[in-house]
């Protein structure tokens, strides 16, 4: 079995193409359906604070559900509230863990000193208090603040933290974008999540778990399945975030319109890219305009993508995620034609200081029992492979990647596929502590919070190679202390939308990317930064890398 940790038996090609031409109506009657939230927005005080807090509530998900759900929450039973910020404001959040566990809070794109970054060697304790100063010196962008203590961000980020972290500046009003918060202007939290016994969230950090990712069957934006939103007519605005713990969305309008990105993670583009889908990972953010000045409604679509097991039903077919529904009074935002100036990559570029190599200890067991159950094989193969057991004709080897079975990624899966993969899903017991910490690693080890993986230098222009060993699974890779730019992905130049700021690298399929970043802040071994894959079940097993800046 040693070519199971390159996946290759369970990538088949996107379906992407084929499915475009598939559209949806967006719903015609709105009688029944719930509305999408819109988190509420925060600013700081006249004194420059903002208060937080992170606490236990309930809700109810799903229609019918025997009990409400346990959750967790910033300011709120789900999820959390939008934090306003303006360039060249100094902000002290006053932050309070009412939790029965201790968490941290990490603010997401925001280029700060690692003594208030707050990873996961800076735990507060249940009932503790932060207050940390937060200076704010970067473009206008859509951020976003969640957990990352450390070996639990994957569950505390499944039962709701998450919040929406908003930073404005002149350049950016100057353009007239759609900015009339709920009217014009929506964020949306895409979200999946899996619902075990009693309506509560089923998450358990088994094989399955470490080597996937979370796979939710039930998607959720801003905490709601299938909502509606009403807006004005004209130009609306998205601020899209994927805030699940791994799956990735390639979304898609319902009528096939125009999506005209023009934001990435951190801030505006130089100018907008037509799309008609746009992919996103785990931890990325694109501001998107969509014309609605006709005033017909249309619904958000996820369309098929991934590796097989997140195109488990429902997300084996286009899944309609919110209706946007244009209704309201016309408003007045625009779409330019140029957003802002970025600064030129340099024509000579620095040698490469840096490899970041992600590893997957345990990736050919998962996969294993994953052929085994027939993932990413026609219903005859997988039928074939369950009654004789993997490679019985060869000795009992696992037959070459290229004579596998694959599986038709246009369609409904086989029930029977899709049950036997379900059970190791939910049915695998969760792995001991040590195992588990071990399942993971970058550059050859998996994290530990008493080493130092490496030094970056203060104030310079670097770049760092990303890449993926035998594995093939996506990883989207995120650095703490820094905006960067994608130089390269697979050796050719970046897509369009994601040429300006990022804090998020994809890399997939054995590919690397490059990328050109700079450390403006010191952080220290007592709290240094991180690089790490943002599939958090990844991270959570070992997927990350903490260094000092200095």
């Amino acid at each position: 079995m040693t070519d199971l940790s390159r996946r290759a038996a369970l990538l088949a090609g996107t379906a992407s193409g084929a499915m475009a031409a598939l559209r949806f109506s967006a719903a015609r009657a709105s009688a029944a359906r719930a509305g999408l939230p819109i988190p509420s927005e925060i600013r700081a005080s006249a004194q420059g604070v903002i208060v937080l807090g992170a606490g236990a509530g309930t809700m109810r998900f799903v229609p019918g559900q025997p009990a409400a759900t346990s959750t967790y929450g910033y300011n709120a039973a789900f999820l959390g509230p939008a934090l306003r910020l303006r360039r060249g404001q100094t902000v002290t959040i006053d932050f309070t863990n009412y939790l029965p566990e201790p968490t941290t809070v990490h603010w997401h794109g925001l280029i700060i000193r690692g003594e208030v970054d707050g990873g996961p060697h800076s735990p507060i304790a249940p009932g503790g208090r932060w207050r940390p100063v937060l200076s704010i010196d970067q473009p206008a962008a859509t951020l976003w603040f969640h957990p990352h203590v450390y070996p639990t961000t994957a569950a505390q980020v499944a039962k709701g933290l998450a919040g929406l972290l908003i930073i404005d500046d002149d350049d950016a009003d100057r353009l007239k974008l759609p900015s009339r918060w709920g009217l014009d202007d929506i964020p949306l939290i895409i979200q999946d999540r899996r619902f075990g016994h009693g309506g509560q969230f089923f998450d358990r950090m088994n094989l399955t778990a470490v080597t996937n990712g979370y796979v939710g069957n039930v998607a959720l934006v801003n905490g709601v399945r299938y909502p509606e939103a009403r807006t004005s007519r004209g130009w609306i605005r998205l601020r899209l975030l994927d805030g699940s713990n791994a799956r990735s969305y390639l979304l898609e309008a319902s009528d096939g319109r125009s999506l005209f990105v023009i934001g990435s993670d951190g801030g505006l583009l130089e100018h907008p890219v037509e799309l008609k889908q746009i992919m996103i990972h785990a931890g990325e953010r694109f501001e998107v305009l969509v014309d609605c000045r006709s005033g017909v409604p249309f619904d958000l679509v996820a369309v098929p993508t991934g590796e097989p097991i997140m195109r488990l039903p429902p997300f084996d077919g286009p899944l309609p995620l919110l209706t946007i529904r244009p209704d309201g009074a016309d408003g007045p935002g625009l779409l330019p034609t140029s957003l802002v100036k970025l600064p030129a990559i340099p024509t000579t570029l620095p040698a490469v200081s840096q490899e970041l190599v992600m590893n997957m200890f345990r990736d050919k067991d998962g996969m294993a029992r994953l052929i085994r159950a027939g993932l990413g094989m026609s219903s005859e193969g997988a039928e074939s492979l369950m009654r004789d057991g993997p490679g019985m004709s060869m000795g009992g080897k696992m037959p070459p990647m290229e004579s596998r079975p694959r599986m038709n990624m246009v369609g409904k899966m086989d029930p029977a596929v899709v049950a036997r993969v379900t059970e190791l899903i939910e049915g695998q017991p969760s792995m001991p502590r040590a195992e588990q910490l071990a399942a993971n690693g970058i550059n050859g080890r998996p994290f530990a919070l008493d080493k130092l993986d490496f030094a970056a230098p203060l104030g310079q222009l670097l770049r760092w190679r990303i890449s993926e060993g035998d594995d093939r699974m996506p990883h989207p890779v995120h650095i703490h202390g820094c905006q960067f730019r994608i130089v390269s992905q697979r050796g050719q130049p970046p897509e369009a939308y994601r040429a300006g700021w990022k804090d998020t690298a994809p890399i997939s399929g054995g590919s690397d990317s490059e990328i050109l970043l700079r450390f403006p802040h010191p952080a220290g071994p007592d709290a240094p930064y991180m690089a790490h894959c943002h599939i958090l079940e990844h991270e959570d097993s070992g997927m990350m890398a903490s260094f000092t800046v200095g």
